[in-house]
């Protein structure tokens, strides 16, 4: 029965590393995967650069890590790579639904595994066309969208120098989202929803609650360090949902 939801979870992370869609039009990007939580991929939490796409696709950070021409064209080229290997990886899935229990474990775990090298590929590949300090005010921003699903991150965990207690505590946090959700669809109507954001928005406050009671008072306070200067960021066009309001970002 937990098929499901792992499958979203790994749709949603590949969406997330593969989108730097530097200036690249709606029409050309790949469809929202149906089922997401609004949280990031909530189901794992998100990785640190899953975010990377979408805050490089905005103008906003763009002006704030002072990119060259250059550099913006180099990220295009990335995502134009990242986002025909995306392709190929939701072409190899759309026949895991028929598929044996067998053939669909083993296709998933080769899937998850190609996703991973890819997000780290893709990680190494952006972070060699930024500059230190560009990466570095990247990688705040990030952490000031993503808030406590960050705390999954191993880079963050180190820094806060997390016990495996509270390692192990904040991963009960997450499966006890996740069943949260289970068996979630896409809703079919406007009061569905309504009704499923209002719960993605309980979950989410309880969620952060939860995880920050996981840290100490130095951790909290250092994890807020981490974010640096506050970006006061436009979310609708972070995260546009049809190309009408793409189109109102500058290219």
């Amino acid at each position: 029965m937990a098929r499901p939801v792992t499958l979203v979870v790994v749709c949603l992370a590949l969406l997330g590393v593969s989108s730097v869609a530097v200036g690249q039009p709606a029409a050309e990007r790949p469809p929202r995967q149906p089922g997401g939580f609004g949280m990031g991929g909530m189901g794992g939490f998100g990785t640190a650069t899953d975010m990377w796409g979408p805050l490089l696709r905005s103008e906003q950070v763009r002006k704030e890590l002072e990119l060259v021409p250059e550099q913006v064209d180099k990220l295009k080229e990335i995502s134009e790579k990242a986002s025909a290997k995306m392709r190929e990886g939701f072409a190899a899935m759309r026949g895991l639904r028929d598929a044996s229990p067998e053939e669909r474990d083993a296709k998933m775990k080769e899937f998850t595994n190609k996703a991973k090298a890819q997000a780290e590929e893709l990680r190494k590949e952006i972070e060699g066309v930024l500059l230190a300090h560009q990466v570095e005010r990247l990688k705040q921003i990030a952490l000031q969208i993503r808030g406590v699903r960050a705390l999954e991150d191993n880079e963050v965990q180190t820094a806060l120098k997390l016990t495996d207690e509270q390692k192990n505590q904040l991963k009960s946090v997450r499966e006890g989202m996740i069943e949260k959700f289970r068996g979630m669809g896409r809703p079919a109507s406007d009061e569905e929803r309504k009704a499923q954001r209002e719960k993605v928005q309980a979950a989410s406050k309880e969620l952060q609650e939860k995880v920050l009671g996981v840290l100490t008072a130095e951790q909290k306070e250092n994890f807020e360090k981490m974010k640096g200067a506050k970006l006061d960021l436009d979310m609708s066009k972070l995260f546009p949902r049809g190309p009408g309001r793409n189109s109102q970002e500058k290219k």
